[in-house]
C-alpha cells in the first residue's frame, strides 16, 4: 500500500479563504484526487508554510510527495515560501519521489537551483491551450497517454525563468516555455507541471470567482457580471459534461472533459510509484 504526503502550498490565511469558496483547502482536494487514483493509498496532508509545521510521519515513511498550487509568489521571498523551499530541498536530498502542480513545479525549480519570476507573457487563466510535448516529453513516462498537443486547466502569473541544470523540459506552449519538466537533484526525482491536472471544471470556476476584480482589471472579462456568467457556465458543464453547447463555447475537448485524460500526469506518477 502506498503512503503519500500532500504538501499544501498556501499560507494559513489563503487556505482558509480558499476553503470558504471551494469547500476545502487545495491539499484536501488534491488528496481526494490521489485517493481516487490509488484507492488503497494512505494519504496525509501537511502545511509547510506554517512555522509550527509538524509532519504526520517522518519524511522517509512516504513513498511519494505531491505539492499543490499556491497564492504565494516565490520572487516576493516571503518566509512562508522560503520554508517550503527548504523542505523541498530536504526531500530532494532524501531521494523521495515528488510531483508538483503549478506552485509545486516552481518550488522544485528554486530548490534545485533554478529561478522563478513573473511571466513576461502575462497571466494564463482558465486553460493552458495547445500545450506541446517536447521530443523528451513524448518519450517521458509522465505523459504516457497524452496527445502531442493538448489543453489543461491552469491559472498562474509566475513561471520558471531559469531551469536548474538537472532539469528536462517535457512540455511548453506559447504562454509558458516550461509547462512541464523533470528535475533531478540530490538523490531525488521530481515530475512537475505548470498546469493543474487535479482540477475539475468547477475548480477552475471557483478560482476565477475568487480572483474576481483582478481578472476584470487585467482585461480577461468586461465586468464582474461577465465573469460570473463564465464561471457559472463552467460549473454547469462540470455538473453535466454532456452539455455540448458549453463544451463548444469553451472549445473544450476530451483532454479536459475526460477525467482519465485530464489527470494523465498524476495517474502516471502513481503508476511509477506502484512499480517501484
Amino acid at each position: 500500500m502506498l503512503s503519500l504526503l500532500v504538501l499544501e502550498g498556501n499560507a494559513v490565511a489563503d487556505r482558509r479563504r480558499i476553503a470558504e469558496t471551494a469547500g476545502a483547502m487545495p491539499a484536501e482536494s488534491y488528496a481526494a484526487v490521489l485517493r481516487s487514483l490509488a484507492p488503497r493509498a494512505a494519504v496525509d496532508i501537511a502545511t509547510p508554510a506554517d512555522a509550527s509545521l509538524t509532519l504526520p510521519q517522518p519524511l522517509d515513511a512516504y513513498d511519494g510527495i505531491a505539492i499543490t498550487g499556491s497564492a504565494l509568489n516565490i520572487h516576493q521571498r516571503k518566509v512562508e515560501a522560503l520554508r517550503q523551499i527548504d523542505l523541498v530541498r530536504e526531500i530532494f536530498v532524501r531521494g523521495l519521489p515528488m510531483f508538483g502542480s503549478c506552485w509545486g513545479l516552481q518550488l522544485a525549480t528554486v530548490a534545485a537551483g533554478g529561478e522563478v519570476g513573473p511571466n513576461s507573457a502575462g497571466r494564463e487563466v482558465g486553460f493552458a491551450r495547445r500545450i506541446t510535448l517536447t521530443p523528451e516529453g513524448r518519450a517521458h513516462p509522465m505523459h504516457v497517454g497524452r496527445a502531442a498537443m493538448f489543453d489543461a486547466p491552469a491559472i498562474h502569473s509566475d513561471t520558471v525563468t531559469r531551469l536548474p541544470q538537472s532539469a528536462t523540459v517535457t512540455a511548453w506552449n506559447a504562454m509558458c516555455e516550461v509547462q512541464a519538466a523533470e528535475i533531478r537533484f540530490g538523490l531525488g526525482l521530481f515530475w512537475g507541471v505548470q498546469y493543474h491536472p487535479e482540477y475539475r471544471l468547477h475548480d477552475v470556476a471557483t478560482v476565477i470567482r475568487r480572483y474576481g476584480q483582478i481578472l476584470v482589471d487585467e482585461g480577461f472579462f468586461a465586468d464582474l457580471d461577465a465573469l460570473a456568467r463564465y464561471a457559472a457556465d463552467l460549473s454547469a458543464l462540470d455538473a453535466d459534461e454532456r452539455r455540448g453547447d458549453l463544451a463548444w463555447k469553451f472549445a473544450l475537448h476530451r483532454d479536459i472533459l475526460s477525467h482519465d485524460c485530464r489527470q494523465t500526469e498524476l495517474r502516471n506518477w502513481i503508476a511509477s510509484l506502484e512499480q517501484t
